[in-house]
């Protein structure tokens, strides 16, 4: 018997989770893991949920009013909700064209924040546990799981047969390095390490999950009981869980890695930076037989003989190549070229369902915007200057194509707070921006450090990307009029964007987006740690995701992302703009492809 366990908005209720059991067999029902109803661990539902969290199992509603952005309006004349599915009969062979959001730099999906490597490393890497389209887990490497009566320990067992890309075996532990590994560049990962055994006065980079092997059988233990441990093992974005071969993940994230070695459906055959990456069909997979496919679970059938990932920087070329049948798929592009679609024959495109959140992230590392008192008032004050609605209207278009969102993770989730009220009224986020209070506290900043108003501000705008070089430029425009008078943009394409970025300069801001999948849950990626590498440091973060990491109670968690939120606005690491849904497309020979999913993927696609 085949055990498949979802998960609805686990990821965004850790204490209000209700777990579902399915059995996939019709012959016998499945037996459930324990409830976390029955045990003693955060994972228990309570009888009520708080007041801002929806009936519990319903996925957001596309363009609804608790948050998600609209999306522009596709193509009229065609049917493309589903993609280029239909009825047609899968066929086998052929290679896939397909142009990627931006420019690679890195192909380590432990290693970066950069979606465009988790979209095409998904198909090379798995991970024990993926996600249906609404979001709910599965297991996918793992044949079950289990957790203890107590919520302190979690068994996961390893189907039978799985290889790597080289042909070695993967053992159980590879698969528990994989998990330590990503731990220590994880915002939710670190807190698992600092409540699993062994770790107790250890920093991060040195910490690993306390873990046992029986054969198949993983075991991992906790000293605290916390229902966030498969969240963790089912993240999409940024980074991943991916399970590696001991060749990788014998270096540290962030050294230098050129090969993709795992046990995915693809392969990865060549990667010429700033070019393409070559994908084939890897010969020795072996799918998750017998579970339906959907989104990025279940049961993979390779159609293709594989894909080669284009990277095209220039996005009117991208939409060219596309008509002229030079490619198949499009990934993100400017939402002002979506219109140039309409009516081409043997093209369709549509809105992806839930939206992505502009993002201007700020170098703490060093002045004006470092940890400083000053530093703080000066972030502060870019914070009440920026006009969202001007940057939106600038990167997106007319409001029917964004809406406005004022929680510190994506809004369209269970998750709501009271304290986006209060921020509006202070005018440290508002629609049009608040130049008077944004003045006000840049003069702050100046009297506790005189100069820093003068200090260089080199905002990093990537080229090639949707959104980022609108926003960038129209917060240039606003850092000015505030007061930033050293103000400059930077036009990259976005691997040398990311290479930058990644450092402690020289950059001091930079414009970018997280997707839906950053603001799942309250401790997901877009809800900052109290330390990031960017140069963020602020400890009382840190306890509040702690105690929220662990919390039973459904008030006192409302309570906690409250206050998570508090902090985030009172000492931003960045500034959220708003949510919008940029569109994808394909050729109409694409068949078996979501257009609208968070995510482009290409299993079980194939060419007509």
């Amino acid at each position: 018997v085949t055990k498949l366990y979802i998960f609805k908005w686990l990821p965004v209720l850790a204490v209000f989770s209700i777990l579902m059991v399915v059995a996939c067999s019709s012959e016998e029902a499945a037996a459930p893991a324990p409830a976390p109803a029955a045990v003693a661990a955060p994972a228990a539902a309570p009888a009520a949920a708080p007041a801002a969290a929806p009936a519990a199992s319903k996925a957001p509603a596309q363009a609804s009013s608790s948050g998600q952005a609209s999306a522009p309006a596709a193509d009229p004349s065609k049917a493309v909700a589903g993609g280029g599915g239909g009825d047609d009969e899968p066929k086998s062979g052929g290679k896939l064209r397909y142009v990627v959001q931006g420019s690679i730099k890195y192909v380590d999906t432990m290693a970066t924040g950069a979606i465009v490597t988790g979209t095409v490393g998904r198909h090379a890497y798995d991970q024990l546990f993926w996600r249906d389209k609404d979001y709910n887990i599965y297991p996918q490497m793992a044949s079950d799981w289990n957790m203890s009566p107590d919520g302190l320990t979690y068994t996961m067992t390893l189907r039978d047969g799985q290889t790597f890309h080289n042909g070695d075996a993967l053992t159980a532990a590879d698969v528990m390095e994989s998990h330590s590994r990503f731990a220590r560049v994880d915002p939710l990962g670190r807190q698992l390490l600092a409540i699993s055994p062994g770790n107790e006065g250890k920093a991060s980079k040195d910490s690993a999950f306390n873990q046992t092997a029986d054969g198949n059988t993983i075991t991992m233990n906790f000293s605290k009981p916390t229902s966030m441990v498969l969240e963790f093992l089912a993240q999409l974005d940024p980074r991943q869980p991916s399970i590696m071969h001991p060749s990788i993940l014998a270096k540290k994230p962030g050294e230098p890695v050129k090969d993709v070695i795992g046990t995915g459906a693809y392969k990865m055959d060549q990667w010429i930076q700033g070019e393409k990456l070559e994908f084939s069909k890897f010969a020795g997979y072996v799918p998750n037989a017998g579970e339906e496919w959907d989104f990025t679970k279940g049961e993979i059938t390779q159609y293709l003989d594989g894909f080669v990932a284009l990277d095209i920087p220039d996005h009117s070329t991208r939409i060219a190549a596309l008509q002229t049948n030079e490619v198949d798929v499009l990934d993100d592009f400017s939402i002002d070229l979506a219109s140039n679609l309409n009516g081409v024959d043997g093209v369709l495109w549509s809105s992806i369902r839930d939206g992505n959140m502009g993002t201007f992230a700020f170098n703490l590392n060093h002045g004006p915007f470092d940890m400083s008192a000053a530093g703080r008032l000066a972030r502060r004050a870019a914070a009440a200057g920026a006009p969202n609605g001007k940057v939106m209207m600038a990167a997106v278009g007319g409001e029917d194509k964004w809406t406005e969102c004022y929680t510190a993770i994506h809004c369209g989730t269970p998750w709501k707070s009271s304290i986006t009220e209060i921020i509006q009224k202070e005018g440290i986020k508002t629609k049009s921006g608040n130049l008077k209070l944004a003045k006000s506290l840049l003069a702050e900043a100046e009297a506790l450090q005189p100069g820093i108003s003068e200090m260089q501000v080199r905002i990093i705008a990537a080229n090639d990307m949707p959104f980022m070089p609108e926003a960038g430029l129209v917060m240039w425009e606003a850092l000015r009029n505030i007061g930033f008078v050293n103000t400059e943009l930077v036009s990259l394409d976005w691997g040398s964007r990311v290479a930058i970025t990644g450092g402690e300069g020289p950059w001091e801001a930079a414009t970018s987006w997280s997707n839906f999948a950053n603001g799942l849950n309250p401790l997901a990626p877009h809800m900052f740690a109290g330390k990031s590498s960017s140069g963020y440091d602020n400890p009382a973060i840190d306890v509040v995701r702690a105690q929220f990491l662990v919390e039973t109670d459904a008030k006192k968690a409302q309570a906690q992302f409250d206050e998570m939120n508090r902090l985030f606005y009172d000492n931003p690491p960045s500034l959220n703009f708003f949510q919008f849904q940029p569109p994808r497309a394909i050729r109409d020979n694409v068949k078996g492809y979501c257009l609208d999913c968070l995510f482009p993927i290409l299993h079980n696609v194939w060419l007509d």
